[in-house]
């Protein structure tokens, strides 16, 4: 009768036992220096050799002429233990043997001495599967079992055995195999079998199998079956029910393409052929993983990391829920369109413009000198009030290149005033923190932001922000945390941190906020940066416009940032409005600044 290989290749010594060394060494030092517990618990995923090792110990603890801890396979002991009709090495299936009478009549069992090995030696395979009254009928024995007992417990599910079996055992986490041990394993198999087998085969066995030893020979076994002698790679994608890289990279292309029809057809043709899906989906999970590798060792800007980030953490997080669904086609179709539509297009225009910005930040290069960064702030306000226009030499358009002074006068953009842009006040006269020089300000720091800024410092930033959801229901500042995970993080330098918002008026009562929102970076995530609150409108024109000069060869230079003045009612405000202002003064007294 033909004999599985992972039954005919099962470790007969220690020292065929894959990928587990800490725990073999262990095991053989406290055999050679005779001192071996009453009782073992072995924890580890299937396939990583618990079961094996067990007999293995059971074998060693009984061997009369031990070398280094292991079986000499030469002396009594060690035939009688290999024989598999043994009555000193008793194997229990937890699974079957669950109940408390079963415990009781092995409770009665272990008072008889051994009948020709040294122990009697017990191993209880998923003990977890034992009922609370079996695992309490086991749990004096346990604890002080007669001295020629030895119990060996085995689990996949440690959580399921209670805390007080587990205290009375000696516990060994057995790890899964790395994919190099599995590798070389299946290459040794081969060798043995006379079988031709492709590296990519193996390669793709290690990866499918999870760490499983056991899993990999089975697999195996099925490939020399099907491969008559010679296994090719198309066998192995055949036989599992997988698709080729080629197939997963057209995968790709089309969902951060936005092609949804392309999707479709593509998971339904698989699907019709009878390809296995959620193992499909594991393996591009696998390859989302290599691309990303790749990309960030080799500093590669022909991807979008960010998103195929977000795409692989997505489906890692609905791994499980894809595993367990009545109808997993529909689950990854929706999850994959859903993904597309809310990531991929609903930043698309934007996205474009800012990778555009971010991956040639070489480019960027500071004019400002060491002498100007380090001035006082008292030199600063006297130099601004002197020579307003000088400073304000920034590049936001790219007609500055037909220009002789080579700068744009901010002065003059607010001359030319939008009644739709965010940061003029709704009516005129309006006591705010936006009749001040806001404006202004938020102008020059989009410039400055981009003089600095980088895709590193950017990534960076994003990665901080996501701890902000930590703090979205705190009662203090909660409401500061909701507006600024509302908006859409754009650009961020050493200084600067940009976030646009869709609406203008959302834009107005962030502004409001500005100095809270600055303050609670700094005490959650110790940013201490200047946070600059635009539109997506606004955005969008100074993005392309900072394109548009880059092709042009135009340099942004940083400008000294004015301080911040507040406005009183203008001198043309209706009555009305001054009589508004007075009765809030005679309300709250000298409590209420009126901007």
């Amino acid at each position: 009768m033909y004999q599985t290989l992972y039954r005919k290749y099962r470790p007969a010594k220690f020292s065929e036992i894959v990928g587990q060394d800490v725990i073999i060494r262990t095991l053989k030092n406290s055999i050679k220096n005779n001192k071996i517990s009453h009782a073992y618990l072995f924890v580890g995923p299937r396939g990583t050799g618990k079961t094996s090792t067990a007999k293995l110990f059971a074998r060693a603890v009984t061997c009369e002429n031990a070398i280094d801890g292991d079986i000499c396979c030469d002396c009594n002991s060690c035939k009688i233990s290999a024989d598999r009709e043994c009555l000193d090495i008793i194997e229990i299936d937890a699974a079957s043997n669950n109940g408390v009478d079963e415990i009781r009549n092995l409770r009665d069992k272990v008072l008889l001495v051994p009948n020709q090995l040294k122990y009697k030696i017990y191993i209880i395979d998923e003990v977890h599967m034992l009922t609370i009254s079996a695992f309490n009928a086991l749990l004096k024995t346990l604890e002080e079992p007669p001295e020629h007992i030895i119990f060996i417990l085995a689990t996949t599910d440690v959580q399921k055995v209670p805390e007080t079996v587990i205290s009375r055992c000696q516990v060994f986490n057995f790890s899964r195999m790395t994919e190099q041990n599995i590798i070389d394993n299946l290459s040794m198999v081969c060798s043995k079998e006379n079988v031709e087998m492709e590296y990519d085969v193996l390669k793709q066995i290690s990866i499918v199998v999870d760490g499983g030893m056991r899993d990999a020979l089975g697999m195996l076994d099925k490939l020399i079956v099907y491969g008559d002698g010679k296994i090719s790679l198309d066998d192995f994608l055949k036989l599992n029910g997988l698709v080729t890289k080629n197939s997963l990279e057209e995968l790709s292309t089309c969902i951060f393409e936005g092609d949804f029809k392309k999707v479709i057809d593509l998971i339904d043709q698989w699907n019709s052929i009878g390809k296995n899906l959620i193992q499909i989906i594991i393996q591009y999970l696998d390859y989302l993983r290599d691309v990303l590798v790749e990309a960030y060792i080799h500093d590669s800007l022909e991807i979008d990391r960010y998103n195929y980030q977000l795409l692989a953490n997505l489906i890692n997080d609905k791994m499980f829920d894809i595993k367990k669904s009545s109808n997993p086609k529909i689950f990854i179709e929706i999850m994959i369109l859903n993904f597309m539509s809310t990531t991929v297009l609903g930043n698309k225009n934007v996205s474009i413009i800012s990778r555009e910005i971010i991956e040639e930040d070489h480019s960027i290069k500071p004019i400002i000198s060491q002498e100007v960064s380090h001035e006082t702030e008292q030199n600063k306000e006297k130099k601004f009030a002197n020579s307003k226009v000088q400073k304000q030499s920034v590049v936001l358009d790219s007609e500055i290149s037909k220009s002789k002074e080579n700068s744009i006068s901010l002065d003059k953009k607010e001359e030319s005033k939008s009644s739709d842009s965010f940061f003029e006040s709704k009516a005129h006269g309006k006591c705010s923190i936006l009749n001040s020089n806001l404006k202004e300000i938020m102008e020059i720091r989009v410039n400055n932001a981009f003089v600095y800024a980088t895709k590193e410092i950017l990534k960076d930033m994003q990665q901080k922000f996501i701890q902000l959801n930590d703090y979205v229901f705190n009662q203090e500042y909660g409401y500061l945390i909701c507006s600024l995970l509302e908006g859409t993080l754009r650009l961020s330098s050493d200084e600067y941190i940009v976030i646009s918002y869709e609406y203008d008026s959302v834009c107005e009562s962030t502004l409001e906020n500005l100095e809270q929102m600055e303050n609670i970076l700094k005490k959650l995530l110790d940013i201490d940066k200047k946070l600059v609150i635009i539109s997506d409108s606004f955005w969008n024109e100074q993005a392309k416009n900072f394109v548009n000069n880059k092709k042009l060869n135009i340099v942004y230079k940083y400008i000294e940032e004015p301080p911040l003045v507040f406005n009183k009612c203008d001198e043309g405000t209706s009555s009305t409005s001054n009589s508004t202002c007075d009765s809030i003064s005679e309300m709250f007294g000298d409590i209420v600044e009126i901007g």
